[in-house]
């Protein structure tokens, strides 16, 4: 399986800013990028989700404290295409310790 880093990298470019990770709740994506972190954890759940052919609706943001790390979770709704009601929620985890701990 090609880890997911090489697989943004692939379609973002080879400056992307992340590390290691699967979005999953132990093992967030990590965001190298100090300053404009928000905008690659958005840009990359969008990504996935277009891949995963859902429609889908941004719920929510919650910052965890894992082990001194600083996790951002972003929750989405979805739905198969064309289907009427939001059956499904997508979760996805991402390590923003090196940006939110900039001074």
């Amino acid at each position: 399986m090609v880890p997911l880093k090489d697989v943004l990298k692939a379609r973002f470019g080879d400056d992307f800013p992340v590390g290691s990770g699967s979005m999953k709740r132990d093992d967030p994506l990590v965001i190298t990028e100090q300053r404009d972190y928000v905008s690659v954890e958005y840009g990359v759940a969008k990504f996935m989700l277009e891949n995963m052919g859902v429609e889908f609706e941004f719920e929510q943001q919650r910052v965890h404290d894992y082990d001194g790390r600083v996790v951002d979770e972003l929750v989405y709704a979805a739905k198969e295409l064309g289907e009427p009601d939001w059956t499904q929620t997508r979760r996805f985890f991402f390590d923003i310790t090196t940006g939110f701990n900039r001074k």
